[in-house]
């Protein structure tokens, strides 16, 4: 009797050995990405494009955008000008919650349209896509950053003060 006993104990303190280790496993490695609604104050901040459509930037080139609550963006980007020269670009952005679109203007010339609207998806706190909403291969993946790099926005005060 004291053998059945024993059995049956090593049995029960198995089954729980191996309950606890696989309740272990799960909470380690269950973490499902959450995804944040588009609004102002969760896309607000400073990106990094990281990615166009589908690769990631060459080596030398970078693309940010700072996006604010109050609705206006500054770009710097050395893309079109392919030198260490970053092109700066400001204006003002808006959200469309009914298509989850984001769209803007720039400052200059009118306040002329961005070349597109697009669909933001995948938003989190650290990085989000953008999709093109007229040609759904111009995709961009932004990654967070803490503050636009030193030395990419010329600094105008400094300009100021020589003149």
């Amino acid at each position: 009797m004291k053998h059945i006993l024993k059995n049956i104990m090593d049995a029960v303190l198995a089954v729980a050995a191996v309950s606890f280790a696989v309740a272990c496993d799960k909470s380690g490695t269950d973490t499902e990405t959450v995804y944040l609604p588009l609004s102002y104050f969760n896309i607000a901040g400073v990106w990094e494009l990281v990615e166009w459509n589908g690769e990631p930037l060459a080596d030398g080139t970078y693309a940010c955008i700072e996006l604010t609550r109050q609705h206006e963006f500054t770009s710097c980007s050395n893309i079109r000008t392919t030198s260490n020269v970053a092109e700066v670009l400001t204006g003002e952005f808006d959200i469309d919650n009914e298509d989850n679109t984001v769209g803007g203007y720039y400052d200059y010339m009118d306040y002329m349209q961005w070349s597109h609207r697009y669909v933001v998806s995948e938003l989190t706190s650290d990085s989000m896509i953008w999709t093109a909403t007229d040609d759904p291969s111009e995709v961009r993946v932004y990654s967070r950053i803490d503050a636009i790099p030193e030395g990419l926005i010329p600094d105008t005060d400094d300009e100021e003060e020589t003149l």
